[in-house]
């Protein structure tokens, strides 16, 4: 017995010595540096599988540390800019008061208050959104009567561009109203920015699915920047870059927005502009239901 004890002691401890190691590596891991990786065994076991499973959680904590550092440091240099045409404009002002015409400057100083409040009321909209809770009381929302609301109420003053929407036929949809709204402007304000003349917004149902388009005859979108234009701050290098007056963040909310209401948002092919499509699934009509 004291024989058959000590070979099992000694057999379990060597057989648990990759499991401590697996302890000792983890213990050091911080959510400041998840770069360790622990060694996956040989032999094709359970520890091999647990190795296995723990690498790939390090690895998707690694990967929202550096995007968390990386969405810090857009965010710092975006809220940089109009701080520093600000804070330029006033000391200039300062410098010399009887030389200043001081109502250019109050509205370059208002200009720049505005975009940073944006900015930040952006900002925290996205912190919102990653939270990732549910819907509080989800309505039916027809997206066609949307639309339409807000091609008729939409600010187009400034510039000489027609915005229509053709749909006629609802197209309802389970969701926050407000979020749905914030997620349509959102797609017409960045239509506006980069259109030559004419936005076309269109809602039709697709079977199971409610589809809605809003395409603009702009420069239109590379298509390796596909899917980067939906990424948070990102710039391209042609003239849908220079953006007027937006924060940088206006399509990730739309396409965070999507996802949320369980739909997809992506940038179709067209030959002349830019043409985003958002499907969502379509509410029953209360016949179906």
């Amino acid at each position: 017995l004291v024989l058959i004890a000590a070979v099992a002691y000694f057999a379990v401890r060597i057989a648990l010595r990759p499991v401590e190691a697996i302890r000792v590596l983890t213990a050091s891991v911080t959510a400041s540096d998840p770069r360790e990786r622990v060694t996956v065994p040989a032999a094709g076991h359970e520890i091999t599988a647990l190795a296995t499973t723990i690498n790939t959680t390090l690895q998707r904590l690694d990967n929202a540390a550096a995007q968390q550092r990386r969405f810090v440091a857009d965010a710092a240099h975006e809220l940089r800019s109009p701080l520093t045409t600000l804070l330029a404009s006033l000391e200039v002002a300062l410098a010399y008061p009887e030389r200043t015409d001081w109502p250019a400057a109050a509205t370059t100083a208002a200009r720049q208050t505005r975009r940073l409040q944006a900015l930040a009321e952006d900002l925290l909209f996205l912190a919102r959104l990653d939270t990732r809770t549910p819907i509080a009381r989800p309505e039916t929302v027809d997206l066609t009567a949307l639309a339409s609301r807000l091609t008729e109420q939409y600010p187009l003053a400034e510039r000489a561009l027609t915005l229509t929407c053709d749909s006629t036929v609802p197209a309802p949809a389970h969701g926050n109203p407000d979020e749905y709204e914030r997620l349509l402007r959102n797609l017409i304000d960045n239509a506006a920015r980069h259109a030559a003349h004419r936005i076309q917004i269109t809602v039709r149902n697709q079977d199971a699915w409610v589809v809605l388009t809003v395409h603009d005859d702009g420069p239109g979108v590379p298509a390796e920047d596909a899917e980067r234009i939906f990424e948070r701050f990102v710039r391209l290098d042609d003239a849908r870059s220079r953006d007027h007056g937006g924060t940088g963040l206006g399509l990730a909310i739309a396409r965070d927005l999507a996802h949320r209401h369980r739909g997809t948002l992506t940038l179709t092919p067209r030959t002349l502009g830019a043409c985003f499509q958002l499907r969502l699934p379509r509410a029953p009509a209360p016949a179906e239901e």
